[in-house]
């Protein structure tokens, strides 16, 4: 028993951890979380994915062996008690031997008072049998036999328990995956045609836990199991297809719902469900559910200008592309990849604004993108660029954040916008600079970079202010020396784009949860029973002694021995006052 309990602890604090910490996910994502080292040191114990770890079915096959034993071996003996209790006295109904007891004489003979003390078992809901002994009587009494019942439904519902999560652990997958029957798929940038044949599970796998990307107006017929740091495909008995994808957001920005829209079509075409998922509420087809689990960029198509910094003076080049492509860079040795886009983007206000107004706590800064642009010397640089300008202290800025180190904090470059709100006025001054710089003839720094600033505006920008015109150009001095520590040579902004979601979808197929359910239901019940049932046993010994009967009264109970000890001192009074004599009793009332 005390190893039973030590194991069941085990698995309630590793069922724990597989609730708290997100399951199945690539690895990359945990490296980011706890480090290189405790990522190691996690994934070798096996907290990825704890419900398939070999230690935890282990577990559940060795409570699934050692309480079905338990049970088949005392169940018979349980279920008889039950039906016929107390046929035989054995030690557990010793009156000496129970934890409350008491000795008690009486003038009446071992008939008459074995008779007392069966009426006075019976007042108390007692249902008394009698024994006859070498010397005497023994009156045996039981209450809440079905106490046992308890223990039998509780240790089914354990059986139950494990031997679900033994069979949704799909256990002929993992034993493939040793034999070199099925072996995972570590590129994750192939089509799914070059998948190799063996990361394929079977159609008739009994039980998965797989996701997958949907981009709207797009469907998939598999989705991906994660196994360490490569994937399973497994194929679904139907194909998903994502109609539309809807989010709604607090104030914060954080997401407050977000439904997709699926229609599930059978290998004809044939439409077999249709039905709005949103988190905790999933699409449910023949034991196999959809949940909505996340939601990303499904590959929006973004329309950029590039301007160049070594040729400010040029015309900027538009480039197109989606989200999840690369284009090469005409003219340049970079490559881009678009890694990502978000339509909203909201933060604190005083993040942004010097002197935020009481009224908007939160400011959403418009749809931003992602992207990595990389040379062919193999160096590479992280962007995060914000559509739509951001205004602090009367300036509004371009804002764009650079890293060139994954997971590091983004350094944000913040290039002041014109009049018509985009960066071209700045880029018509850098390269007025460029050109006065090569041509000037000991004319000082800060008069050509002053006087360079006033004819450039004069022509480009001939409406702005004195205020304005001083604002600007701070704020364009500023970011001219932030481009010394710029990694590329060219800075791209978003001209348009044209949106596309993408849901997240978790699929799964675990026959065994329904009778999980059960099992649940069974355990409570069992527990009630426990619990609230308990069995007591009271048992009296009479013995016949030359001048009366000599009374050993003992108890006991399985739960609540406080109450238990109550009730047993009010029987034991009750029960000297019904075995004294008639004329004892008629000298006390008189008394």
């Amino acid at each position: 028993m005390r190893l039973a309990v030590s194991l069941l602890v085990l698995l309630a604090i590793a069922s724990v951890i597989g609730t708290v910490l997100n399951q199945q996910q690539p690895y990359e994502d945990y490296v980011l979380k706890f480090g290189s080292f405790w990522f190691a040191v996690f994934r070798d114990v096996g907290l990825y994915n704890v419900y398939r770890t070999n230690w935890y079915l282990a577990i559940v096959g060795f409570l699934v062996l050692s309480t079905s034993t338990c049970l088949i071996r005392n169940t018979p003996r349980m279920l008889r008690e039950m039906r016929e209790p107390d046929l035989v006295v054995g030690s557990g109904y010793d009156p000496r031997g129970m934890v409350n007891n008491t000795e008690l004489f009486s003038p009446l003979t071992v008939q008459s008072a074995s008779n007392m003390v069966v009426a006075v078992m019976r007042g108390r809901g007692y249902r008394p049998k009698l024994h006859e002994s070498k010397d005497g009587v023994v009156v045996t009494a039981r209450k809440g036999r079905y106490n046992r019942l308890g223990y039998i439904l509780t240790h089914a519902a354990i059986i139950v328990f494990c031997a679900a999560a033994l069979y949704n652990a799909d256990i002929p997958v993992k034993l493939d995956m040793l034999t070199g029957a099925v072996r995972p798929e570590n590129n994750f940038h192939i089509p799914l045609s070059e998948v190799n044949k063996k990361a394929w599970l079977s159609d008739n796998n009994p039980a998965y836990r797989g996701t997958v990307t949907v981009p709207e107006g797009q469907s998939t017929q598999v989705v991906y199991e994660l196994v360490g740091n490569g994937y399973l495909v497994q194929p679904l008995p139907f194909r998903i297809m994502l109609k539309r994808f809807h989010v709604a957001y607090y104030s914060t920005g954080m997401p407050k719902d977000f439904i997709s829209n699926i229609v599930l079509y059978n290998k004809e075409g044939k439409v077999l469900k249709e039905a709005n998922v949103r988190v905790n509420h999933p699409l449910t087809y023949h034991g196999v559910q959809v949940f909505q689990a996340s939601f990303v960029d499904g590959g929006s198509l973004l329309k950029m200008k590039r301007y160049m910094f070594n040729d400010p003076g040029a015309d900027a080049v538009d480039e197109q592309a989606r989200v999840g492509q690369s284009i090469n860079l005409s003219g340049t040795s970079y490559k881009l990849k678009l890694k990502g886009f978000s339509l909203d983007n909201v933060v604190p206000a005083d993040a942004i604004e010097s002197r935020p107004g009481a009224a908007h706590k939160h400011i959403n800064l418009g749809p931003s993108f992602t992207y990595i642009a990389q040379s062919k010397s193999a160096s590479s640089a992280e962007f995060k660029t914000y559509m739509q300008p951001i205004t602090r202290d009367g300036q509004s800025y371009f804002v764009q954040g650079v890293r060139t180190a994954f997971g590091t904090p983004y350094q944000y470059l913040f290039i002041p916008t014109g009049p018509n709100g985009s960066i071209g006025l700045f880029m018509k001054y850098l390269s007025a600079l460029q050109k006065q710089a090569s041509v000037s003839n000991g004319e000082s720094t800060k008069r050509y970079i002053l006087h360079t600033f006033k004819v450039v505006v004069n022509k480009y920008a001939p409406s702005m202010t004195t205020e304005a015109e001083g604002l600007y150009f701070q704020s364009a001095i500023s970011a001219i020396l932030q481009l010394k520590a710029y990694p590329v040579p060219f800075v791209v902004t978003l001209t348009g784009f044209d949106h596309r979601w993408a849901a997240g979808l978790e699929v799964t197929k675990w026959p065994a949860t329904v009778v999980i359910y059960w099992g649940c239901a069974v355990l409570v019940l069992g527990i009630f029973i426990l619990f609230y049932l308990p069995q007591r046993r009271m048992s009296v010994a009479l013995r016949t002694l030359t001048d009366g009967t000599e009374v050993i009264i003992g108890g006991a109970s399985s739960r609540n021995p406080y109450e238990f000890t109550k009730e047993f001192e009010g029987f034991v009074t009750r029960l000297k006052s019904a075995l004294q004599s008639q004329d004892d009793r008629k000298e006390n009332n008189d008394g």
